[in-house]
């Protein structure tokens, strides 16, 4: 069930809509579960990369959450293409499973505002969110260590 998102402490109490990717069901389902427990709205879900832009041409949306590794699109061809469509009206945050300074690097230049390991604490992706609707730039505290560099 979606809360009333009017009181949710992202950003500037901005009510968030997302649409999310990934082709792991149990991850998909558990990640859906999360957002909206958390009064995020989610518009759609799908399991690859087409999917996800044909959901984000259906519905206009906030944000969306993409697995790097997609079955046809990879997560950043997809976050190339919604700079493309979008025009920074769509917010991408990458959720993957692992990650290094490059894939940061390239998801940066792709246009994505916020790259999260799916291994890391779910607040991680909290925080992300929030971050990227107070149109902030947000990098997982793992991949930070690691040497990677942090808007925000």
């Amino acid at each position: 069930m979606v809360r009333d998102m009017a009181d949710l402490p992202i950003g500037k109490t901005q009510k968030l809509a997302c649409v999310l990717a990934d082709d792991h069901d149990q991850l998909l389902a558990a990640t859906e579960s999360l957002l909206l427990d958390e009064g995020i709205q989610v518009l759609g879900t799908a399991r690859t990369g087409l999917g996800a832009l044909r959901l984000l041409e259906e519905q206009p949306t906030t944000v969306v959450v993409l697995d790097l590794r997609l079955p046809d699109l990879d997560g950043l061809e997809v976050a190339r293409r919604v700079a493309e469509i979008a025009r920074k009206k769509t917010a991408v945050v990458i959720y993957a499973s692992d990650a290094d300074e490059r894939v940061v690097a390239e998801a940066l230049d792709a246009g994505v505002r916020a790259v999260v390991l799916k291994d890391g604490a779910p607040d991680n992706l909290l925080t992300a969110l929030s971050s990227v609707a107070a149109d902030e730039i947000y990098v997982d505290p793992q991949l930070r260590h690691s040497g990677s560099e942090e808007s925000s």
